[in-house]
């Protein structure tokens, strides 16, 4: 696990040992970069494999292909023994080392034979050729700047950017439009106009010019299939083969030369994982648990302490826990957001139990990606409910029993949402809608941000979905979007900023694959979120666990926002710190302030949002136009 950075084209190597240096919070155990009159690769390493020998880039044996990269290739000690009969030497243990000889085979097609979750950077300098690749899900971040002088930079973090000379801090008005109805910026986008990410599943081909300029082509080379249904039809044969393909992603995971550690929530996704590695290995494992102090009223903060002690006392675990407070929220908050480079109003919860869980390890298992692969968020909930109720609208006959549930009692709800086409209705989740932004700019916004539309937005994300049926059509899109874009950052983002490597037993590509093979009507079945995955936990954990209110890791923000923190919220959303940048309307803002302050506390993740923006504007001054 390491931070990643460097310069396809002519260089200045002495920038980019500038860009790696800002990379030190995800790499402190080393930092080296190698350059040459075309290319210069940086990388700042967290020891895990190979922890004296592996240091990063790495050459093939004529010293003409470097490599380096961010993460872990989990198959790399079976992509060896090929590489070595085919003539191959190897100067390390390292998984790094793998990419540079699977590239002298295989060129950019690599990819295709690696299985884990990285960002990485190939060099090839007698065929003056590069490729930058990201895995499958989006886990590890990259993001590129093509230089008006033809050089292309990259780096893991866009605070590496930002310190190449030349490169201009101008605001993009369309991240910024579509991070108030997200939360989040969506790839390829940055906040910075000129800086795009590269998205999940994609990979840079690039090649330098005669004239000294890089041109690059960027192209998907891999896609999640919903739409093949190649599962048992039979729920017990279906536990089976999740069971399996989960057992196997966590052993997988296991494979490390340092002491690796477990989250533990006290609900199913970590749980299981916990089990799993419990029952895989011959020492007790550590986990780890987020509680709330006794102020905090956010809903099963006690069952989760509880549960989560349960699964540690079954599987003998050693067991750790830590408390926070919403006085901290107040102080870390700019530093937390630092880590993002850009506006996030995501969940920042993992910034804390990481710094715990960070003291005792370097590697830790989560459960992430269990919520987007079996169905449990309110878009999850309402696809089933939301199918039946326009059929029923349309004359199509009743509900099947129990599948309006949970809101078989309130259709007023499912009546105000249904729309024929389920991106119309997906988009009402939004947490502003294009109306109310428009309301929320002052003059000199809505001229910055023109005709950008998030509604059509994402309209874009439902084009060529393969699901068939209304859950995994929404799966599908989220696992395109909110996965990567928020999930994943936040994962990535807030434990590398304590040098902690998260691992994901459920983003495992075989996985994967079979749970999209999965029917939805088996994911979220009659109003039971996650079933099918609830069934296979069964056999790993007490019943009290699976089937028990689930909060996760999230934070009490509104509560926190509401009690002592209000002289700050007014302070940082105040007429003179918004008139830094001019783009809110001072009045609709304090009056936004005014209806949550009185009661109407479902709008906090709305102050929430503006005080992210606030902040990061603040913290990194971009121009507002180039």
């Amino acid at each position: 696990m390491c931070g990643l950075v460097g310069v396809f084209g002519p260089n200045d190597p002495a920038v980019v040992e500038r860009m790696a240096g800002r990379l030190d919070h995800r790499g402190p155990d080393d930092r080296h970069v190698v350059s040459g009159p075309r290319f210069a690769l940086g990388a700042t390493r967290l020891s895990i494999i190979d922890v004296q020998g592996g240091r990063q880039p790495l050459a093939n044996e004529t010293g003409a292909i470097h490599a380096a990269q961010n993460g872990e290739i989990y198959n790399f000690v079976d992509l060896m023994p090929d590489l070595k009969r085919r003539g191959h030497r190897f100067a390390s243990r390292t998984d790094t080392e793998v990419l540079v000889h699977l590239y002298e085979e295989r060129g950019p097609d690599l990819v295709h034979d690696l299985q884990g979750m990285y960002a990485f950077a190939v060099w090839d300098d007698s065929a003056r050729k590069g490729l930058l690749a990201r895995d499958r899900v989006g886990k590890k971040p990259l993001y590129y700047w093509h230089a008006p002088d033809g050089a292309l930079y990259f780096a893991s973090e866009i605070k590496s950017i930002l310190l190449v000379p030349g490169f201009r801090r101008v605001l993009e008005p369309e991240a910024l439009h579509h991070f108030l109805s997200y939360k989040n910026v969506p790839a390829p986008l940055s906040i910075f106009q000129g800086i795009r990410q590269l998205p999940p599943g994609h990979r840079l081909e690039a090649a330098l010019g005669a004239d000294g300029r890089i041109r690059f082509d960027v192209r998907r080379y891999w896609r999640l299939d919903f739409g093949r249904v190649e599962v048992p039809a039979e729920p017990e044969r279906i536990v089976d083969g999740l069971l399996d393909r989960l057992r196997k992603a966590v052993v997988r995971r296991l494979v490390s030369d340092v002491p690796i550690g477990f989250f533990l929530s006290g609900g199913v996704d970590s749980g299981m994982s916990t089990a799993l590695a419990a029952q895989a290995s011959d020492r007790p494992i550590q986990t780890f648990t987020l509680v709330y102090g006794p102020d905090s009223t956010t809903a099963a903060k006690d069952l989760d302490r509880e549960c989560a002690r349960r699964v540690s006392k079954l599987y003998k675990t050693d067991h750790h826990e830590e408390v926070i407070e919403f006085s901290h929220l107040e102080d870390d908050l700019p530093a937390i957001l630092s880590h993002f480079d850009e506006p996030f109003a995501g969940v920042i919860s993992p910034y804390y139990l990481s710094r715990l869980i960070a003291r005792h390890v370097k590697v830790a298992l989560s459960g992430d990606g269990a919520d987007e692969l079996f169905g449990s968020y309110l878009s999850h909930r309402l696809a089933f409910p939301i199918a039946y109720h326009l059929r029923e609208r349309a004359g199509g006959g009743p509900a099947p029993e129990g599948w309006l549930r949970p809101y078989e009692d309130d259709r007023a709800t499912l009546e105000r949402l249904a729309e024929p086409e389920d991106w119309a209705w997906r988009y009402k989740l939004l947490l502003w809608s294009e109306e109310e932004k428009q309301s929320l700019y002052s003059e000199a916004g809505r001229r910055l941000v023109g005709a950008a539309s998030t509604r059509a937005h994402v309209r874009g994300l439902f084009d060529g979905l393969t699901a068939r049926d209304p859950l995994n059509r929404i799966l599908e899109m989220e696992f395109r979007s909110q996965l990567p874009d928020q999930v994943l950052t936040y994962v990535d983002r807030l434990s590398m900023a304590h040098a902690l490597e998260v691992r994901a037993p459920f983003l495992d590509t075989d996985l994967l694959e079979y749970a999209a093979a999965i029917p939805g009507e088996w994911k979220v079945r009659k109003g039971e979120v996650k079933y099918i995955l609830k069934e296979a936990a069964r056999r790993l954990l007490p019943d009290e666990v699976v089937f028990r209110k689930k909060e996760g890791f999230l934070m009490p923000i509104n509560q926190w926002l509401l009690q002592r923190m209000e002289p700050y919220v007014r302070s940082v959303l105040g007429a003179e710190r918004l008139g830094r940048h001019g783009l809110f309307d001072p009045a609709a803002v304090h009056g936004l302030l005014g209806r949550f302050y009185a009661g109407q506390e479902a709008l906090g993740t709305r102050v929430f949002s503006l005080i992210s923006f606030q902040l990061w504007f603040e913290l990194y001054q971009p121009e507002l136009t180039a």
